[in-house]
C-alpha cells in the first residue's frame, strides 16, 4: 500500500521586481528546507547562493520563468517571500548595540522587507558619440564572480561591470556585446578614463539589494538604528 503524500500546498502569487512580472509559488517543504539547511551549514556562498535559485525553481510554477535573468535582488525577495509563507512570517536578526555592544535577537517581520528600485538611467554617454547601455547583472553572473561580502569594493565592480553591459550604441551601429569577444570586451573596459569608469561604478552601486533599518532600544536604554542587507541575514 503506497503512503499518502502530505502538505496539498496552498498557491501564492508575487511580483518579480525586476520585470515586475507576476507568478505564481508554493511554500518550499521539507525537501528544499533539507537542502537549505545543507547548504547553509557548508558556509560557501556559492552553494548557497544555487541552493536559493533551486529552491525558487522548485516552488515557482509557471514553466516561462527564466531563471538566467533573474536578477541577485529577485532571488533575495522571492525566497524571502516563499519563506515567509513557509517557515514562518517572521525572522530572528542579531543586532549589537552602539552603545554597550550588547547583541539582541530582533524579530522582523518579512512582509515589511522591499526592495527599493532606483531610478537610474540604463543608457551611459561615455564621451557623447559613443554610449553603453547597461542592465541589472543576472544572479546566476553575480554567482560566477564568486563575491563574498556585501560591501563592493573596485576589484568586484571589475567582476561585475562587464555583466551589466548589453550594447554600445554610436551613430551607426548598435552592437551587441553578448556577440563580442571576451578579449574585445576587456580591452574595451581597459581604455575607459576615470570619469567614464566612475559612471560606470555608480551604476553597479545601485544594483537594488535586499536590506531593512531595525530600529530598538537596548536594555542599557540606548536606541539603536541598524540596516541589515542580504538575505542570510534572515534565515533563522
Amino acid at each position: 500500500m503506497a503512503l499518502p503524500k502530505l502538505n496539498n500546498s496552498p498557491r501564492y502569487e508575487l511580483k518579480i521586481p525586476s520585470s515586475n512580472k507576476t507568478i505564481r509559488y508554493r511554500p518550499f517543504l521539507m525537501k528544499e528546507e533539507k537542502n537549505l539547511l545543507i547548504a547553509m551549514e557548508s558556509k560557501n556562498t556559492k552553494t548557497i547562493f544555487g541552493t536559493l535559485l533551486d529552491t525558487i525553481n522548485a516552488c515557482v510554477e509557471d514553466d516561462n520563468i527564466n531563471d538566467n535573468t533573474l536578477t541577485s535582488f529577485d532571488v533575495e525577495y522571492m525566497f524571502l517571500q516563499m519563506r515567509a509563507k513557509s517557515v514562518g512570517e517572521t525572522a530572528k536578526v542579531g543586532a549589537s548595540c552602539t552603545s554597550c555592544e550588547k547583541t539582541e535577537e530582533i524579530q522582523v517581520k518579512l512582509d515589511d522587507i522591499k526592495i527599493n528600485m532606483p531610478d537610474v538611467n540604463k543608457v551611459i554617454d561615455l564621451d557623447g558619440s559613443i554610449k553603453l547601455e547597461v542592465d541589472w547583472p543576472a544572479f546566476k553572473d553575480i554567482i560566477k564572480t564568486e563575491i563574498e561580502t556585501e560591501e563592493v569594493s573596485a576589484e568586484q565592480v571589475f567582476k561585475i561591470m562587464k555583466y551589466c553591459f548589453k550594447s554600445i550604441i554610436t551613430e551607426e551601429e548598435k552592437i551587441n556585446l553578448k556577440e563580442v569577444p571576451e578579449s574585445e570586451l576587456n580591452e574595451f573596459i581597459d581604455s575607459m578614463d576615470a570619469k567614464q569608469f566612475g559612471k560606470i561604478r555608480e551604476f553597479v552601486e545601485l544594483i537594488p539589494k535586499l536590506e531593512h533599518t531595525v530600529n530598538f532600544t537596548c536594555e542599557c536604554g540606548h536606541e539603536n538604528e541598524l540596516v541589515v542587507e542580504g538575505v542570510a541575514n534572515f534565515l533563522s
